[in-house]
C-alpha cells in the first residue's frame, strides 16, 4: 500500500513541476532553432530562385533574345519565389570587345531576400542574393546581340 501523494505519477521528493520549469526554459531557445530554420530555408530558396534567373538570362542572351529590357522582363517572369515579392535587378554587360558570335557576355541577377515568417527580418536584412553568369554569344540575330549596346549592356529592374 502506498502513502498519500505517492501515487503513481507522483515524485516523492517533491519535485514534480521541474520538468515543466526547465520545459519553460528551454522552449524560447527550441522556437529560435525552429525559426532560424525555417528562415534559412526560406533564403536558401530565394538564392536558388535568383541563380535559376541568372541561368535562364544567360540562355536567352546567348541565344539573342532581344534587348536587356526583353530579356530582364523574361528573367523576371521565371522567377517564381522571388518576383513580385521583391524586385530584382537583371544587368548584362560585355566581357569581350564585340558582340559577334564567340563574344562573351556576362548577367549578373541581385534582389535583397524576403522574410518568410518575420522572425529573422534582422538577420537576413542586409544581405543581397547574387548570381553572376558568364556565357558566349550564340545566335546573333544581325551583326552584333541586340542588348550588347555597343558593348555596354545594360541594367533593368523589374517591376
Amino acid at each position: 500500500m502506498t502513502g498519500l501523494g505517492e501515487g503513481k505519477g507522483m515524485r516523492a521528493d517533491g519535485e514534480g513541476g521541474a520538468s515543466l520549469v526547465e520545459f519553460a526554459m528551454l522552449l524560447p531557445l527550441l522556437i529560435l532553432l525552429l525559426f532560424g530554420i525555417i528562415e534559412s530555408s526560406w533564403a536558401f530558396a530565394q538564392l536558388n530562385d535568383v541563380r535559376n534567373g541568372a541561368r535562364e538570362g544567360a540562355r536567352l542572351a546567348a541565344t539573342n533574345f532581344g534587348d536587356v529590357d526583353d530579356i530582364a522582363a523574361e528573367v523576371c517572369a521565371r522567377m517564381e519565389i522571388v518576383y513580385p515579392a521583391k524586385t530584382p535587378t537583371v544587368t548584362l554587360d560585355a566581357v569581350s570587345a564585340n558582340g559577334s558570335i564567340g563574344g562573351l557576355g556576362r548577367i549578373t541577377v541581385e534582389t535583397s531576400p524576403d522574410s518568410l515568417t518575420g522572425f529573422a527580418a534582422g538577420l537576413f536584412g542586409g544581405m543581397t542574393l547574387e548570381s553572376t553568369i558568364e556565357f558566349r554569344l550564340e545566335q546573333p540575330g544581325t551583326g552584333s546581340a541586340d542588348w550588347w549596346n555597343g558593348g555596354s549592356g545594360g541594367s533593368h529592374t523589374c517591376t
